[in-house]
């Protein structure tokens, strides 16, 4: 096949068009310029990170976590190797083994370093959520320059705004999921694979092959979808690199020997790594990611993912549209426009061989290909998730980046088939894209500030606890009680929540000497229980006088052990509730177009019982205007509101 592997996209003018008027030098110049790449901004790789930085930024100290997964399955056991106590899901259970503590660590790594110049947890949770910011912020700019280097400059900056206004990234750069760490691997991956094939240079195949595997393996096994293109093109493409025009006979053989190699040893290394971090906490030898594929993919009698709810076959172009708008339909409609530009404008797509007619597009293909293989495998699930979408968003800012690209061309070529001269088609080349993007970023904006201004209650509601301190205290700023590591006496204070337990954001927003609570509500699902506290009770001698007080052990026996009560058949456990006498705060909403129940009593209006000591508004969604409450306009009509409130039992 072709040895011209260049997936570059050419800005050109058409050289066949007539002039109805003699154009002036100047005119010559500057339509040279915009035809051409010369004149695009580019930005280096330091200057995308800082401008991306900023914007990711704002993302970790405001992005609201949407998903109760991300709370209990990774916020609260980061909690516990920071804090010594948690919750835990039975995916931590040593009975399953579904979730890597070797992901967890590294997080908690970061949350102790950042510990050490922080005075509260609330502090160490943003710290690491800018490092998640940080970490985000790079692979991006890494992915736009490699873009702009290999592609196109207009694509690269096509992908550069895509990025940086998309509501979707805004909730998945700074998420603490495996699927936002495999979407980091994919921006890496293709940082490399969409430089060109080459025989004799192996590093871009162990590159690739590298990144895939950790963001599979130490994320999310199924990103391993994503490479299925990038093997075939290392198979099907010889490279640039020949001797005298002369390939090697056996080439593919051992194009196919490298790959297995490097996917071979890749594989085996981070395998053998993260098995041994596992062992640590399980303290048995494991592969979580096979762990993870058995139970999702080869389950029976009636468990599986589909336990925890279905949507219909339509629910990822609904979310695709909210997060990304116009933009998501352009990179659905990527291959289709790749085809039209092969028929109306051929040499769009450059090549030189003798295959040019169509070589040249099918390489462009197999870059375009990966989205929608996982868009596809994901709408053919019956159990779906906004976060399922994240690892395809590298890609799909690519393929719509492409389609914009395209169509800028047609724009002008139909401009110039309707008679305009070339300052007109100028003018559409230039303000066809601008266009398209400004209503996306507009868009993109509204989205925004939608879920910004009419969902953050729980942070605030749940911060409020803090106000409990003593206004005069100095050290143990982590406790409402100051006394209470020294005073194995105090006891710990219930912070309950029944309906709203799946808002919770985590117990880095209580105290320490506090801990949350589940009241039974109409839920009939399974929910998490307590890890075994990392704590024992420390003795010493002052002045003849035995003290004792609370010992952090660093043991995290809590890690090793089988709950009792948990199940992977989504089955209620009575045992984590608690009687709402043994609660001292409350947490609950109020919405006054709902109904309630015995089960789930309009709390705040109890004030026998309950001092409301914080109440911030909180969307009623279910009786809201759809289109209303999902995007942000001034003066929106249609909405209706609640109270998220913090309560404190009366003395």
């Amino acid at each position: 096949m072709s040895a011209n592997t260049s997936t570059g996209i050419r800005s050109r003018s058409n050289k066949k068009a007539k002039r109805n008027k003699p154009i002036k030098d100047e005119d010559i110049k500057i339509t040279k310029e915009v035809l051409t790449d010369h004149s695009v901004l580019s930005l280096t790789l330091v200057t995308a990170f800082r401008i991306l930085f900023i914007v990711r930024c704002f993302s970790a100290l405001f992005h609201i976590m949407d998903d109760c997964d991300e709370v209990y399955n990774y916020w609260e056991p980061t909690h516990y190797l920071l804090n010594g106590y948690g919750r835990e899901t039975w995916e931590y259970s040593a009975e399953y083994k579904i979730r890597s503590w070797a992901y967890i660590m590294v997080h908690a790594l970061v949350g102790f370093v950042t510990s050490l110049m922080t005075t509260t947890k609330i502090q160490t949770f943003y710290t690491i959520r800018l490092a998640l910011a940080a970490a985000c912020s790079f692979v991006e700019a890494k992915f736009y320059r490699t873009v702009t280097e290999e592609i196109n400059p207009h694509v690269g900056r096509y992908v550069y705004v895509i990025l940086f206004f998309s509501a979707g990234m805004f909730n998945a750069s700074t998420a603490y999921l495996p699927s936002t760490f495999a979407m980091y691997c994919v921006f890496m991956a293709f940082s490399y694979s969409l430089r060109p094939v080459s025989h004799v240079d192996r590093s871009r195949t162990y590159k690739v092959v590298f990144w895939i595997g950790l963001g599979s393996l130490a994320g999310w096994p199924f990103a391993a979808l994503i490479g299925i293109p990038f093997a075939i093109e290392e198979v099907l493409i010889y490279g640039r690199d020949t001797t005298n025009g002369v390939r090697h006979p056996q080439w593919r053989v051992k194009r196919v020997v490298r790959l297995a190699e490097a996917i071979l040893l890749c594989g085996l290394g981070l395998t053998f790594i993260l098995t041994l971090i596992d062992q640590m906490f399980y303290r048995q030898y494991t592969v979580v990611a096979w762990n993870i594929i058995k139970y999702n993919i080869f389950n029976t009698n009636g468990r599986g993912p589909d336990l925890y709810g279905t949507e219909p076959w339509y629910y990822y172009i609904l979310n695709g549209i909210l997060n990304f708008n116009i933009v998501f339909l352009l990179a659905l409609g990527s291959a289709l426009c790749v085809c039209i530009t092969a028929y109306i404008d051929r040499n769009r797509v450059p090549g030189n061989t003798r295959m040019d007619v169509a070589w040249p597009y099918v390489i462009l293909g197999l870059k375009l290909i990966p989205f929608y293989i996982w868009f596809t495998v994901f709408t053919l699930q019956a159990h779906k998730e906004e976060r399922f979408m994240y690892v395809a968003y590298p890609l799909l800012a690519l393929n719509a980046a492409i389609s914009l690209f395209l169509i800028r061309s047609w724009a002008s070529k139909f401009a110039g088939v309707m008679g305009a001269d070339i300052n007109v088609r100028v003018l559409v080349l230039q303000y066809t894209s601008f266009f398209v993007l400004t209503i996306y970023a507009l868009l993109s904006l509204s989205r925004m500030l939608a879920l910004l201004t009419r969902y953050r209650a729980p942070y605030v509601t749940y911060s409020a606890v803090w106000k409990e301190q003593a206004p005069d205290q100095l050290v143990n700023k982590n406790y409402l009680d100051e006394n209470f590591p020294d005073d194995v006496s105090l006891k710990t204070k219930n912070v309950c929540v029944g309906k709203e337990w799946y808002r919770f954001p985590s117990q880095f927003f209580l105290p320490s000497d506090t801990r949350i609570q589940f009241l039974k509500s109409r839920f009939e699902g399974q929910l998490p229980k307590t890890f075994r506290e990392d704590y024992k009770v420390g003795k010493y001698e002052v002045d003849g006088e035995l003290k004792q007080y609370r010992q952090r052990e660093y043991a995290w026996l809590g890690t090793r052990e089988s709950p009792e009560g948990f199940n992977d058949l989504n089955l209620e456990d009575p045992s984590v509730y608690v009687d709402i006498n043994a609660c001292d705060y409350l947490v609950d909403s109020d919405f006054p177009l709902r109904s309630s129940s015995d089960k789930e009593p309009r709390y705040i209006q109890d004030t026998e019982h309950w001092d409301i000591l914080e109440c911030y508004p909180y969307l009623d969604n279910e009786n809201s205007h759809r289109l209303a409450r999902s995007f942000w306009i001034p003066v929106s009509a249609g909405l209706n509101w609640g109270q998220y409130c913090l309560l404190k039992r009366k003395d």
